[in-house]
């Protein structure tokens, strides 16, 4: 009886304890998972529905039977797809796009803006609002953008769609980016199903490489530096305008190795399996403008804003006022896609205008010639120290609870800011400041530097040592854990 219960809760959803990447029940499942696929991944259609049910297994422990909105939209999408490239006539080729838009931005919006709309509905009207008890899918903001842009690509005949569901299926669902990205686009991913799979050693050292980066930014450094700042960003206004600023610092820190180390482990997963994901974070701290900046952060989905939204609208094709109007409105878009708040969307219109700003800037203010001949190491300071902090600035929105919290908080490090709090606070928050450090200090490492850094750990340190890093990094995972495995950020998106 108690080996039965054992089976039945590894085997069931629990919405307490969904399965993350950073979980123990996902390694342990994991470490299966690789066992078998070894003597698999040869042959394409064993791999594949491996593969699959895996990541059908993997979504329903950490979303439940929420899988079945994903299978609905599986199978919707591959058949329309199918309408809109076989459609003879034009217009029934825009009839079935729009009919995969409103079944693919109908289930999204269902889901994750329901309450957000009657509760804007009951303010305006005046009455009282009461919440609808609707979960959100884990993922479904990702894989809906994801089959997006297979249905678009395959509309505007840049993709001819596949034939083979089982290949359909495995882009959509491979569970490395499945619940919180990259956004992989078809065309790039779709072709590696048909090359056979050759398991590169330095491949498979990257992405363990690349796991191990992503749990420690994960397990040690964003879940540990999230215990102070999520004292702070509760009530804000008991805390210091020092203290403040030190959460706010933190939380930068904390979002950027929460989301980029989910990504590197998704990044390193798939490698391990011979799959390419691409790249999803740039050091987007290290930039020198908001332009900058969203090239390097999170950079499937930047790319998906720009191609499929920003370039939709019009772009920059019809003069730089259309173009400004464009940026905005696309970031706006960008920032309600984050979350069903009035919040996300003042942080999204806020860097849609600080692109605008930016792109104005550039034309004409400072063009590129006059840049390039004053383009010194202090104007790059200047530049990486305005745009750093306006997108610090910008995540203390992101995070608060509300805007007066917000508000609050930057009251407080306005107002009530005084550096005589610095040492009582390395007193009591001593190691808060040290893994915060070393945080940023990582993310310094200059981007020509680092990949000479991989290689050197891939080709040149001995296996022992590997072996030895990998062990102290469980350990380090176990000393800085909290009473429960934290989630990602993003999963909430």
């Amino acid at each position: 009886m108690r080996w039965t219960n054992i089976i039945h809760n590894l085997l069931s959803y629990d919405a307490s304890s969904p399965m993350l990447f950073n979980s123990g029940q996902f390694l342990f499942f994991f470490i299966l998972f690789l066992i078998a696929y070894s003597f698999l991944y040869n042959n394409k259609l064993s791999r594949t529905l491996f593969v699959l049910g895996f990541s059908f297994f993997f979504y329903y422990k950490a979303s439940g039977w929420y899988l079945i909105v994903l299978l609905i939209t599986l199978a919707v999408d591959y058949l329309l797809a199918h309408a809109i490239y076989k459609a003879k006539q034009q217009k029934y080729r825009t009839l079935w796009l729009i009919f995969s838009l409103c079944t693919s931005l109908g289930l999204l919006a269902y889901f994750k803006y329901t309450n957000f709309f009657l509760e804007n509905w009951a303010l305006l009207s005046g009455n009282d609002f009461e919440p609808l008890d609707i979960f959100l899918p884990i993922g479904i903001s990702f894989y809906t953008f994801q089959t997006l842009s297979y249905i678009i690509d395959v509309y505007k005949r840049e993709l001819t769609p596949t034939n083979n569901f089982l290949d359909y299926a495995f882009y959509m669902c491979f569970f490395p980016h499945l619940v919180a990205g990259p956004i992989v686009r078809a065309k790039f991913f779709l072709p590696q199903l048909k090359k056979k799979i050759i398991m590169n050693p330095e491949e498979i050292q990257r992405g363990f490489f690349l796991i191990m980066q992503g749990l420690f930014k994960k397990a040690v450094l964003a879940d540990y530096i999230s215990q102070y700042n999520d004292l702070v960003f509760a009530a804000p206004g008991t805390y210091s305008g020092f203290e403040n600023l030190m959460a706010v610092y933190g939380y930068t820190l904390q979002i950027y190795c929460d989301f980029s180390g989910y990504s590197d482990m998704a990044i390193g997963i798939g490698l391990l399996l011979g799959f390419n994901l691409g790249i999803n974070f740039n050091k987007p701290y290290q930039a020198l403008s908001i332009t900058d900046f969203w090239r390097r952060w999170h950079i499937s989905l930047s790319a998906w804003l720009r191609d499929y939204l920003y370039i939709s609208l019009g772009g920059n094709r019809k003069g730089k006022v259309r173009q400004y109007i464009n940026l905005f409105i696309t970031m706006l878009l960008g920032g309600l896609w984050h979350g069903p708040s009035w919040k996300f969307v003042f942080w999204g219109g806020m860097h849609g205008l600080g692109l605008s700003i930016h792109k104005f800037w550039k034309k004409f203010v400072m063009p590129g010639e006059f840049e390039s001949k004053w383009g010194s190491k202090i104007y790059n300071l200047f530049s990486w120290f305005i745009t750093f902090h306006f997108v610090v600035f910008l995540w203390v929105f992101f995070r608060a609870n509300d805007f007066n919290t917000a508000w609050t908080m930057i009251t407080q490090i306005t107002s009530d800011f005084d550096m005589a709090y610095l040492s009582p606070f390395w007193d009591v928050r001593y190691l808060f400041v040290v893994l915060t450090l070393v945080g940023f200090a990582i993310h310094a490492i200059p981007a020509k530097l680092y990949p000479q850094m991989e290689n050197l750990y891939i080709k040149k340190v001995p296996f022992i040592i590997k072996a030895a890093a990998f062990v102290l990094l469980i350990q380090l995972c176990l000393q800085f854990r909290s009473e429960s495995v934290q989630p990602f950020i993003y999963f909430q998106f």
